[in-house]
């Protein structure tokens, strides 16, 4: 029985309404974290349902809030979260992937490349955090004239990174919005 209780989802792409006609009387959040919760640095998004209460969301923040950050937002937002955050790990390790891979390439040892990927990224996600700053700004710190890494910014422009990226999230989203229909 299921009545008065609350059910707390983790289920991607799965609304609540969907969950509270299945579980009649159930009060329901539908929840997003990402695989970093394994290392406490999730970002979790919690979305009420209907009849969920301020109480049940205080719950639902304070056991994932055991995990990293969490952040409340209307449900109508969790397949594009599920679509950015949920899966940004993957696009993250993608790119470190890559990065480590040029770094061989170029003639780095295999655990330099990876330790000084792993490193710049913590760095520069802290350097972004704490200074506020637009990632572009930052960027413009880095890039000189007729210098190095502006040969690897062209490089990446004028292989679509930036597009490329942004099409990759989005059809993440629109599968992630084909499976909430199917499901809802």
């Amino acid at each position: 029985m299921v009545s008065g209780k609350l059910i707390i989802s983790v289920a991607a792409s799965v609304p609540t309404e969907v969950i509270e006609r299945a579980a009649r009387g159930a009060r329901v959040i539908r929840v997003m974290p990402n695989i970093n919760a394994l290392v406490g640095r999730s970002i979790t998004a919690v979305a009420p349902g209907r009849t969920a209460t301020e109480e049940d969301v205080r719950l639902a923040l304070e056991i994932f809030g055991c995990v990293g950050d969490c952040v409340v937002v209307e449900e109508e937002l969790m397949d594009a979260i599920t679509a950015y955050s949920g899966s940004g790990p993957a696009y993250v390790l993608e790119f470190l992937e890559a990065l480590i891979y040029a770094g061989l390439r170029i003639g780095l040892p295999r655990d330099k490349a990876l330790e000084l990927a792993i490193k710049t990224l913590v760095g520069t996600s802290k350097l972004l955090s704490e200074t506020k700053a637009h990632p572009a700004e930052l960027r413009e710190l880095v890039v000189t004239p007729g210098g190095v890494t502006i040969e690897a910014i062209y490089a990446l422009e004028r292989n679509g990174f930036k597009a490329t990226l942004m099409d990759a999230i989005y059809e993440a989203y629109k599968r992630a919005k084909e499976l909430s229909k199917k499901l809802g």
